[in-house]
């Protein structure tokens, strides 16, 4: 190979490199986005309705699969953080429920 189509071809093959790095890194910025948009929602569970609290329980079942597919350290954090959402949402789910149900 000539020197010249060499380096079009590592070019190329940096390129390429850099656009997976960069898809890679965009994947990761909208779980995390997801993440916080879903669990930002904590201090208002008292003024939700059940049914969007049934979805945010559901948005963290779904992210709850993406973060099982991240590096040890990541998902070993964000999955405790997860859970804790979840769990505030179940449990305000469920009262929410009874409470309808009482009436």
């Amino acid at each position: 190979m000539t020197s010249l189509v060499k380096r079009g071809l590592l070019a190329a093959v940096a390129g390429l490199f850099l656009l997976g790095l960069i898809a890679s890194a965009q994947a990761e910025e909208a779980w995390k986005a997801e993440f916080e948009q879903t669990c930002s929602k904590t201090s208002q569970t008292m003024t939700l309705s059940p049914d969007e609290l049934k979805k945010l329980v559901d948005k963290c079942d779904a992210l709850q699969q993406v973060i099982e597919t991240q590096e040890a350290s990541v998902r070993k954090v964000y999955l405790k953080r997860l859970q804790l959402c979840r769990n505030l949402y179940s449990y305000m789910l469920d009262y929410k429920k009874e409470a309808q149900n009482a009436k």
